[in-house]
């Protein structure tokens, strides 16, 4: 089965995760348009009413299994939340046993109330995961990157890029398949959108894709955009006021190991076009091993990345380190900036700014709690929001309890922030991996945030039991806006 670092594999009832990837050998620039497409509206579940995401909040099934979703949201408020799901406890909801599907939820209203789940047509994909979300704010539709596998004839570790869209702000969507012949094995999809212009960034092993549409996701061109030594994975994408899209790369060495196992880059295409250039940013060493208890996936705490952009155009990475720059050792989140006045396709013109997490203000005696998966939105100019995980409330401190997703912000591009972090999640009593001190495991590497109109952040993020999942220890997918 096709698996990497961020892909929910079930079999039987555990994930089984290879790092092999084989690399795509072709031109640099193919324009293709796909013929596997579908036009046929999803359907719209028929008993989840409104939920109400005041406080922390599950927007998934009661009994899940969902994981790893991204949020979204416009101008005009409305916010989009997007997951996977694969089958659940059905003691808490018989839905909960459903079939492997892609869900999305709308809000009109800025994440105070939730419609139904929406199924997104996957064109006979059994299995799909990683997951994006994002509006085109010029034209209001929304987009999903996503990837399948698992088709009869496709090789084991063969996994497609689809793009799903919706014109009527999450009601009803059309897929169409968005690589072409240059990727077999693709991973990781990565996805913005500008007036019709659709962006898609991908990997395969240290090839470094971008699928590119002018019509608004009805026919895409493939490009390889680099080949490195690197393992490839996009991170993060931004546009910036010029419709250029930005993209963060979380790349790696070999298997992720080493005191330099990832290179932080950030990928700058000019908007229209598929020429690409990159910027290395940072680097940073391996991050450490899943507690021995629990089997995780490759590179699960691994290097990660992702970037923003403010209204004055300022640039931002956040980006994973740690406390001693040594593998295996506690990660940290730092973060690097390029002011808007300077090229950000430039390496020197990214500047270090700090550390952004702040995991040892209470418990973590000697900072041995873990910060991972960080994310970070940009507002007004110098305004920015970040989340991270960590698990500083651990009791014991072994990585199999206390995690929480935290939030901080800053009013001058991360030179200091608007006061200590704040514990976004919240104790739940009726799922079983949450406590009063957290959950017991973070349920899959993505979560997202993004910021209101109003500033207001909006975050969603994943919690579970263990890694595996299933039936038996299922995750959720949780939202909330501050």
């Amino acid at each position: 089965m096709h698996a990497t670092r961020r892909t929910h594999v079930p079999m039987v009832t555990t994930r089984l995760v290879a790092a092999a990837i084989t690399l795509a050998l072709a031109l640099l620039l193919l324009p293709w348009a796909t013929a596997a497409s579908t036009v046929r509206t999803a359907r719209p579940t028929s008993t989840t009413p409104a939920l109400p995401a005041t406080t922390a909040a599950n927007l998934g099934f009661c009994g899940g299994d969902d994981w790893e979703p991204e949020v979204a949201s416009d101008h005009l408020g409305h916010v989009f939340v997007v997951w996977p799901h694969f089958p659940g406890d059905p003691s808490c909801d018989p839905a909960s046993a459903s079939e492997r599907e892609v869900y999305v939820r709308a809000s009109s209203n800025g994440g105070q109330t939730f419609g139904s789940r929406v199924v997104l047509p996957r064109l006979g994909y059994p299995n799909v995961v990683d997951t994006v979300i994002t509006v085109d704010e010029a034209t209001g539709v929304v987009y999903v990157s996503l990837l399948a596998y698992g088709k009869p004839g496709m090789h084991a570790k063969d996994a497609d890029v689809l793009v799903a869209r919706s014109s009527d702000l999450g009601k009803n969507w059309t897929t169409t398949k968005a690589n072409g012949p240059l990727c077999s094995a693709c991973d990781h999809p990565w996805i913005v959108a500008n007036d019709d212009n659709v962006y898609v960034t991908y990997a395969a092993g240290a090839d470094h894709f971008l699928s590119r549409s002018s019509d608004g996701g009805a026919t895409w061109h493939e490009s390889v955009v680099l080949r490195d030594t690197h393992v490839a994975f996009p991170e993060g994408g931004v546009l910036d006021a010029d419709g250029n899209p930005w993209f963060a790369w979380g790349d790696c060495f070999g298997s992720c190991t080493g005191k330099t196992a990832a290179i932080y880059q950030v990928s700058r295409t000019e908007a229209g076009t598929s020429n690409t250039t990159f910027a290395p940013v940072a680097d940073g060493p391996a991050g450490p091993h899943c507690p021995p208890s629990v089997s995780c996936g490759f590179a699960y705490w691994g290097p990660q990345d992702d970037i923003a952009i403010d209204a004055a155009g300022n640039l931002y990475l956040i980006w994973q380190d740690s406390i001693s720059g040594q593998p295996g050792r506690p990660p940290i989140a730092q973060l690097s900036s390029c002011d808007a006045s300077d090229d950000c396709t430039q390496s020197s013109n990214w500047h270090f700014v700090g550390r952004v997490d702040d995991k040892d203000a209470t418990g973590c005696a000697d900072g041995q709690c873990y910060a991972l998966y960080p994310r970070i939105e940009g507002g007004g100019a110098g305004e920015i929001g970040v989340v991270w995980m960590d698990d500083r409330l651990g009791d014991p401190l072994d990585h199999n309890n206390g995690w929480n997703v935290w939030y901080r912000s800053s009013s001058d591009g991360g030179a200091t922030w608007n006061g200590p972090g704040v514990r976004v999640s919240q104790f739940d009593a009726a799922r079983s991996e949450s406590h009063p001190n957290g959950f017991e495991f973070p349920y899959g590497d993505y979560q997202g945030i993004d910021l209101l109109p109003s500033g207001d952040p909006v975050m969603v993020w994943g919690e579970g039991h263990n890694y595996n999942g299933g039936p038996s220890s299922p995750g959720h997918v949780i939202f909330r806006r501050l």
